[in-house]
């Protein structure tokens, strides 16, 4: 029996993410099309899970990013930049699974290392640090706070 990676699923995430900002894809052909090697090492249970919350909650992810990032214009951000954020704010804030805020932001930096530049990680770590510096306030607020965007990546 193989062992799943949630490194190799939060990358396939993002990958998937990433495509869903430009083109509707279904899970199946997605996996067909950008990925070859055995998907038993994919956690498919959290793959899913963060992919409907972030889709769901995006309106709450782009009040985040809006209040901790306010000189930058969201709906001009690339989508390589957002894509760590919300991963990292939804396993902190919205799933089911407790994951320690800080291996949250590791990851995310790690993604953003990944698919973007040095000078993104900085900025995804400093957002998301001030985000966790306020983490218990911002948990019981996001139950009250009434979002509503106008912009979307995913719908």
């Amino acid at each position: 029996m193989s062992q799943t990676s949630r490194r190799l699923t939060r990358r396939l995430l993002f990958q998937k993410l990433f495509v869903l900002g430009y083109n509707k894809i279904t899970d199946e052909k997605f996996f067909d099309f950008f990925y070859q090697d055995d998907i038993t090492s994919i956690d498919e249970k959290y793959f899913e899970e963060m992919q409907n919350l972030i889709i769901e909650k995006e309106d709450i992810l782009i009040s985040l990013v809006e209040k901790y990032a306010p000189k930058f214009n969201i709906e001009k951000m690339s989508l390589l930049f957002i894509i760590p954020l919300y991963i990292a704010l939804t396993e902190m804030f919205f799933l089911q699974e407790e994951i320690p805020a800080k291996v949250s932001i590791n990851e995310a930096i790690e993604l953003s290392k990944k698919y973007w530049d040095w000078t993104t990680k900085n900025l995804v770590n400093w957002i998301l640090n001030n985000i966790l510096t306020d983490y218990d306030n911002l948990k019981t607020y996001i139950k009250e706070w009434p979002f509503e965007s106008k912009f979307s990546f995913f719908k």
